[in-house]
């Protein structure tokens, strides 16, 4: 008999979860203030102090690719009654000053009907809350109401007058198109057409403009030849030939066949005229003569000049992109940042450069404020949205449901959540590039993560310590503007906080530090096998070892007056097995600023300081086997010895140092090894 009841009630919650989902809408006040609004079941209710588009969805939990209609306050009055029921706000009140009185009446009606039950506070009758909604029942705070004077109980009150049920999407699943860029605020590549004087018949020529986001704003690469084919005669003609050469560069530059081809406006013409004009091939591309051309003097030049355009040598910007381009007209550049389907339609070849060139560049700046910038094809992105009060589970970086198929992942956060377990996130569960951060919006999130065992060997580590974020395998994984803590726990035992084995990490904006309340720091901030790391305006504070690298490279800057920040007790960075440094604009703090275990430290602008000025074994920088440091303009304060050197073989060199290193340390130098300063 039991069983009977408890299969017929297990039916019945089942049957609960599959309510019809919500729909969105939105009207514009008389003040120009969209405001958003959640239809359920025709009825309008408000969704209240909600600052973005992403916010709403995150607390109703809907998909990014399901449309909200646009509508007006009068018709959402007249038929979806907006006004009669109560608001449901982004960011809930204390219960003092919601909507509902913290007193008011609610029920548990979990085991029949998987929902909560809360007395209407504008009148008579319930409003069913559906239980599987975390972001409502945060913002209605019905969690703190079960535990009130208000909690009547569970099942439902009798009689129930049932006014309204508020459920929601499908959650997790959320997803649809990239969203803007997080440097320009604009999106992806765009098409348009624009009229340019190119010859002294008096009469402009029409020419096909891709832009892509490039800097703050947007650049701009006209087309004056596809696959061979003049595009000014095309306009001329019109019909099949301009739409097929449309369709081919939407192909090419990921054009959604919906944006329409604009008409630059006058503001844009002059960063046109001073652009390449490019000549491109999508097919049938084997001894394609590309002849790209450029006005040499831009708004007075009407014939195109052809002689002179070079492949730029191979690049990288600060973070680890390839940046590819060309040369032309002396001082100007076409530069892409990740676009290897349009380099290669320019007849740009990929190139190996020395890396140690192309991050000392990179730290320059060369190149990578003026490059156009490509992202994964939308199609092949899928974006996971964690709402307000809902935990961050590891299932979220499999390429599983509405993502399968998909190789770039973006999970935006909201400003503090929780992890459920460590995370793994592996290239064999199917992304390629993984980005963390926070919803647009926000300027920062705040991640906490337990540290477990990750169970996954990895060859780089000889004892089993638990992690906090694993990632493995070839993909790219990136943090930017999260703080990471790791969650407290009863016996603290070894952590490190991100570990990468084979792939790339990037840290942009990243805070790993115990402060107040914050948690412990992990025993090992960052730790890198085999892999590359790039890291930009990044603070780690930990207990061991802030950063350590076996056989990787390491490119970490900060910026004049705003220093990337490492730090621990004992070792700032430890290196070891080859390890490649380039640093620029660091600071290193710690008993031992950088331990050198055949490798090499490239450094720019370094400022080594020590923590423990009495320690006899404190050293700046600290050598091992065949191991070099090149600093240039860099200091070095409260060490023992400047450099400690356990093998002969190895040496430091200080070119203009920002101090005194004699008088600033106790000794220059300790061991076989030698400290050579230049100034």
């Amino acid at each position: 008999m039991r069983r009977g009841v408890l299969i017929s009630l297990i039916c019945l919650a089942a049957g609960a979860a599959r309510a019809e989902e919500p729909a969105l809408a939105r009207y514009v006040t008389d003040d120009n203030v969209d405001v958003y609004v959640a239809l359920f079941g025709g009825q309008a209710v408000e969704l209240a102090g909600c600052a973005s588009e992403g916010a709403v969805r995150a607390l109703i939990e809907m998909p990014n690719d399901r449309p909200i209609s646009d509508r007006t306050q009068v018709d959402l009055t007249d038929s979806a009654a907006l006004g009669a029921h109560p608001a449901i706000p982004c960011n809930p009140p204390p219960l003092a000053e919601a909507a509902w009185p913290g007193s008011a009446p609610i029920w548990a009606d979990l085991t029949a009907n998987g929902r909560y039950l809360l007395a209407a506070p504008n009148g008579a009758g319930f409003y069913a809350v559906d239980a599987k909604c975390e972001a409502i029942k945060t913002a209605l705070s019905i969690r703190e109401r079960a535990q009130g004077a208000g909690f009547q109980g569970f099942g439902q009150p009798d009689p129930l007058e049932l006014r309204l049920t508020i459920n929601c999407g499908p959650g997790a699943e959320a997803q649809g198109p990239v969203p803007p860029d997080a440097d320009s605020g604009a999106e992806g590549w765009t098409l348009h057409s624009a009229e340019l004087f190119m010859s002294e018949a008096g009469l402009p020529d029409t020419l096909l403009v891709a832009s892509a986001p490039m800097g703050e704003g947007r650049g701009y690469l006209p087309i004056r030849r596809l696959d061979g084919v003049e595009i000014a005669p095309l306009f001329l003609e019109g019909g099949a030939r301009l739409e097929a050469a449309k369709a081919a560069l939407r192909m090419l530059f990921a054009v959604p066949e919906e944006d329409v081809v604009s008409p630059l406006g006058f503001e844009e013409l002059e960063a046109v005229q001073s652009a390449l004009f490019a000549d491109i091939c999508t097919r049938n591309c084997d001894g394609y003569d590309h002849s790209h051309g450029f006005f040499a003097l831009p708004g007075i030049d009407v014939a195109l000049s052809f002689e002179g355009v070079e492949q730029t040598p191979a690049a990288l910007d600060i973070l680890g992109r390839d940046l590819s381009g060309l040369r032309f007209a002396d001082e100007r550049a076409l530069w892409l940042q990740g676009c290897a389907a349009v380099a290669s339609a320019l007849g740009i070849v990929p190139g190996e450069g020395d890396w140690k060139s192309m991050a000392r560049a990179a730290h320059l700046g060369a190149g990578q404020a003026a490059a156009m910038r490509c992202n994964a094809a939308r199609a092949a992105t899928c974006i996971r949205v964690i709402g307000p009060g809902l935990p961050l589970v590891p299932e979220v970086f499999h390429a599983s449901g509405s993502c399968a198929g998909k190789t770039r992942l973006i999970v935006h956060l909201p400003e503090a959540v929780t992890a459920t377990a460590p995370l793994m996130i592996d290239a064999e569960r199917g992304f390629a590039e993984v980005e963390i951060a926070p919803m647009p919006g926000l300027e920062r999130a705040i991640l906490t993560v337990p540290a477990g065992a990750s169970g996954a060997a990895s060859p780089c580590l000889l004892s089993s310590p638990r992690v906090m974020i694993h990632s493995r395998g070839d993909l790219r994984l990136m943090l930017r503007d999260v703080t990471l803590r790791r969650r407290l726990e009863e016996v603290p035992q070894e952590a490190i906080g991100l570990h990468s084995d084979g792939g790339t990490l990037v840290t942009d904006g990243v805070i790993m530090v115990a402060d107040g309340d914050a948690g412990l720091p992990p025993e090992r901030g960052i730790s890198l096998c085999s892999g590359a790391y790039y890291a930009r305006a990044t603070r780690v504070q930990a207990g061991t070892i802030a950063v350590q690298g076996s056989n990787s490279r390491l490119a970490i800057s900060g910026a004049p007056g705003a220093p990337t920040t490492l730090g621990s007790a004992r070792y700032a960075i430890s290196a070891s097995a080859g390890a490649e440094m380039i640093l620029s604009n660091v600071t290193l703090t710690g008993r031992v600023g950088a331990s050198l275990f055949n490798a090499t430290l490239d450094a720019t602008n370094l400022r080594l300081v020590s923590t423990d000025a009495q320690s006899g074994s404190s050293t700046a920088l600290q050598f091992r086997g065949a191991s070099e440091a090149q600093l240039m303009q860099s200091t070095a304060q409260g060490f023992a010895c400047v450099g400690t050197f356990w093998t002969a073989g190895s040496a430091a060199i200080f070119t203009l140092p920002g101090n005194n290193l004699t008088a600033d340390n106790t000794r220059p130098s300790c061991g076989a090894g030698t400290v050579q300063i230049l100034e």
